[in-house]
């Protein structure tokens, strides 16, 4: 039998991630919402796109409906695109701002930060950008 030896390891600030050290070593880790928050997240869409439906003039409720499209699907891309989002929230602001205060709203709601803050800080951070911006 041989000596494995003496290892000295040192592991700085560890955050949103796992460490494993050592032989024969499994790591699972679950990524992702559980099944109440996707369908929180699925409501949460749901109910914008009522609100578009319902406050939108019937001229302007197929392009609304499909902005409010693209501000789901900013969010809930394999990595959420604020710039997306953004695009998406300048229309409202420009051809419906009856609702664009509705379309920001969404993505301050706990389920919506809580995909977009999974992304990261800076993802995070330029979504914030987008509703803070006139």
């Amino acid at each position: 039998m041989t000596d494995a030896g003496k290892f000295n390891i040192h592991i700085g600030t560890v955050t949103s991630s796992q460490v494993s050290i050592g032989d024969y070593n499994t790591v699972t880790q679950r990524v992702g919402l559980t099944e109440d928050e996707v369908a929180e997240l699925r409501g949460v869409f749901d109910g914008l796109r009522r609100d578009v439906a319902a406050q939108v003039p019937p001229e302007q409720r197929d392009e609304a409906l499909a902005q409010a499209a693209e501000v789901e699907a900013a969010v809930v891309a394999d990595e959420p695109d604020p710039g997306r989002f953004k695009r998406a929230l300048a229309w409202f602001r420009a051809h419906a701002p009856q609702v664009a205060g509705t379309v920001a709203s969404v993505v301050v709601s706990p389920i919506v930060g809580k995909v977009v803050e999974a992304a990261g800080d800076a993802i995070a951070a330029r979504f914030k950008d987008a509703i803070d911006e006139k």
